[in-house]
């Protein structure tokens, strides 16, 4: 398994980034379009990094002539998730085949510049458009499922998987991203509602300038390494999730960018 020298998840400092992406993505979505689908997109893209480094830890590698092969790769496994995710969504063919398009960029780029094994991609691909897969399976029970149930299911997966990863100290991270999340998410629908019809461009624009400027700086601290201890990874995580879900919705709904849906509460 390669080094995870911080929970960015890493092989290489391009790989930090990557899930840096994958926050600029969730939460710009989240904040400017869609609650639902931006929670959606953060909460199984970080589930499937968590079960791909669950898989690594406590699943048998596959022996080969050369070395032994883990079943999946995580970078290709939560990639593929988020395709995945957004190709029933897309409503043209073109748009379909531009999703295709970095995962299988990403797939050649580790099988001939990082000699990944094929069978790592393989697997990569199969579990996480299965992990996207079973989520659209599920939404007719889930969506039957009463809203304090669906909170605790949000909040107590991420200890299961805290507990699974110990004491794998930067995994942590990701549960406390997971936690945050699902948390966030139901203060948020409880507390702010924020909404984004009516919103003009500029709103839009300081609202992405303030959200991307908290997951960046998020980072760049996290690089100084302060954050060694597992209560710390566990915290510095849970605040991400929190700031993607709650705090930047709480702060774009208090200096008037977006508007507050009224009294009535819905369920997302």
């Amino acid at each position: 398994m390669q080094e995870t020298a911080s929970p960015f998840l890493s092989l290489a400092l391009w790989s930090e980034w990557l899930f840096v992406f994958f926050l600029l993505i969730a939460g710009g979505i989240f904040w400017l379009r869609h609650k639902r689908t931006g929670f959606m997109i953060l909460y199984l893209t970080v589930l499937s990094l968590s079960v791909s480094f669950i898989i690594t830890l406590y699943f048998p590698y596959l022996y080969t002539e050369d070395m032994p092969v883990p079943i999946t790769h995580p970078h290709i496994q939560a990639t593929m998730t988020l395709t995945a995710f957004l190709i029933p969504l897309a409503k043209k063919r073109l748009t379909v085949l531009v999703l295709l398009v970095p995962i299988t960029a990403m797939s050649f780029i580790y099988l001939l510049l990082h000699q990944i094994p094929a069978l790592s991609i393989v697997g990569g691909i199969l579990i996480g458009g299965f992990i996207s897969y079973s989520y659209y399976r599920s939404q007719d029970w889930m969506g039957a499922m009463p809203e304090p149930f669906l909170f605790l299911f949000a909040a107590v997966l991420p200890m299961f998987i805290a507990v699974l990863v110990y004491p794998q100290t930067p995994f942590l991270y990701l549960a406390g991203v997971l936690f945050g999340t699902g948390i966030g998410a139901a203060y948020e629908q409880l507390k702010v509602r924020m909404i984004h019809e009516g919103t003009v461009l500029r709103n839009r624009v300081q609202a992405m300038v303030i959200g991307y400027f908290g997951i960046i700086s998020g980072y760049l601290l996290y690089t100084l390494g302060l954050f060694n201890s597992p209560f710390l990874n566990f915290s510095f995580g849970l605040l991400t999730g929190l700031w993607i879900t709650f705090i930047v919705p709480l702060l774009l709904v208090s200096l008037g960018f977006f508007s507050k849906e009224g009294a009535e509460e819905r369920v997302f």
